[in-house]
C-alpha cells in the first residue's frame, strides 16, 4: 500500500472518530507519515482528546471502529496533556505527524 492509499484510509477513520468522540485532532504518524513504510506496515493514528477517564474503554472503542474500515489501522488515544510532558512518542507525532481532516 502506498502513502496516498494509507492517507485515504486514515482520513476515513478520522471522519468516523470525529463523529463519535470529541477529538482535538486525529494525526497520522509512524512509517507512513515518515515515508518509511513497507508492505506490511500498519497505519498508526493518534486520536487526541482533551481528557478521558478510562483509556482501556477508549482503546476498545477505537479498535471496534477500525474494524469497520481497515484492520491495518493502529489507533493510539492521547490526552492533550500527554503532549505537554516529555513523551517520546508524542514528540515524534508532533515532529512527523500529518493532521487529518
Amino acid at each position: 500500500m502506498d502513502k496516498s492509499e494509507a492517507l485515504k484510509i486514515a482520513n476515513e477513520f478520522a471522519f468516523v472518530v470525529k463523529n463519535k468522540f470529541d477529538c482535538i485532532s486525529v494525526i497520522l504518524f509512524g512509517s507512513y507519515a515518515q515515508e518509511k513504510n513497507k508492505e506490511e506496515s500498519d497505519i498508526d493514528i493518534a486520536v487526541v482528546m482533551k481528557d478521558f477517564s478510562n483509556s482501556t474503554n477508549i482503546q476498545l472503542e477505537l479498535m471496534r471502529l477500525r474494524r469497520k474500515i481497515d484492520s491495518r489501522i493502529e489507533p493510539h488515544p492521547f490526552r492533550v496533556i500527554d503532549f505537554n510532558k516529555t513523551n517520546p512518542l508524542a514528540s515524534e507525532i508532533l515532529k512527523y505527524g500529518i493532521e487529518l481532516l
